[in-house]
């Protein structure tokens, strides 16, 4: 499929997927903030929490988004809660692994050489910072977080986009498995499919717009202390993007399982006319060979 179309699709899709995954949302955050409440005097136990539970929790969130979108096309049936739970540990012991790698690898490198070649010298504050004694640690590499420049993270961006257009696929597929009756997708299943398209469309709707946000603000000068201090209207404004960045995303992979699974379909459909015609040809010289023998020994 032509990227433009596949970007289309996708977009008219992520309003479909924002209406079926929003109530999920809501709920989810309503029971985050009813935790932090709970605990917001157990500040140990609330970090264990984030810790153990962010990621699983973003998964889950991603999964329910993509299979809103796998049912308005119409390639998946209801959920089944109790596979929802499996399906989730899949992803995360298979697929969040291998995208984690990824990511890091796009992330770090990207942000060492950019630190390097701008001369910025946060690594050199950071390491100051970090060999003070504990009295002054906390403070001074506060300090020098704050000093750190938004632009070198353009490199995490860019490998969650590369990440997710290499396993977009393969997350559906996981999805596509939390019904009564699913489908036979072996855990490699769908890596790599429609990397193009997905590429593509995460640079179009995360990479480019994060890059545009940096450059309108100030490009390498854009530090972390900046950041935080900017318009609350703004916090809301990229709160709402990131959203539905996440459905479009969603809503992207949803329409690459489809297309993949369409695909697999089609070249099953090509195996199996190509095995009957060669059992037609192989009758037809059976045949012929039959009707030679019969005239030879009919002499």
């Amino acid at each position: 499929m032509w990227f433009g179309e596949f970007f289309t699709r996708s977009i008219v899709l992520s309003f479909v997927v924002a209406l079926f995954w929003m109530p999920v949302l809501g709920i989810t955050l309503y029971g985050v903030k009813a935790v932090f409440d709970l605990l917001q005097d157990e500040p140990i136990a609330l970090a264990m929490l984030v810790v153990l539970f962010v990621q699983p929790i973003l998964v889950l969130l991603f999964i329910l988004a993509i299979r809103g979108g796998m049912m308005a096309l119409k390639v998946t049936d209801g959920s089944e809660i109790g596979k929802l739970f499996s399906v989730t540990w899949r992803v995360l012991r298979f697929n969040v692994p291998l995208m984690t790698v990824i990511i890091t690898l796009f992330g770090l490198s990207f942000m060492l050489t950019g630190l390097n070649l701008s001369g910025n010298p946060f690594l050199d504050e950071l390491a100051e910072a970090s060999s003070l004694s504990a009295r002054f640690k906390s403070y001074f590499v506060k300090e020098a977080a704050l000093q750190f420049p938004v632009a070198v993270s353009a490199g995490w961006v860019l490998g969650i986009c590369v990440a997710y257009a290499a396993m977009g696929v393969s997350v559906a597929a996981a999805a596509a498995m939390a019904v009564a009756k699913p489908p036979n997708h072996f855990t490699i299943w769908g890596i790599g499919a429609q990397f193009v398209n997905l590429l593509v469309l995460s640079l179009v709707i995360v990479f480019v717009p994060f890059v545009l946000f940096v450059i309108a603000f100030g490009g390498m000068k854009l530090d972390m202390e900046y950041l935080l201090g900017l318009d609350p209207f703004l916090y809301y404004s990229i709160a709402v993007y990131a959203i539905w960045a996440f459905c479009v995303l969603a809503a992207g992979a949803a329409l690459a399982y489809s297309l993949a699974l369409q695909a697999e379909e089609e070249r099953r459909a090509a195996e199996m006319e190509a095995m009957a015609g060669m059992a037609r040809d192989r009758e037809r010289v059976d045949l012929a060979a039959l009707r030679k023998s019969r005239m030879h020994n009919q002499d």
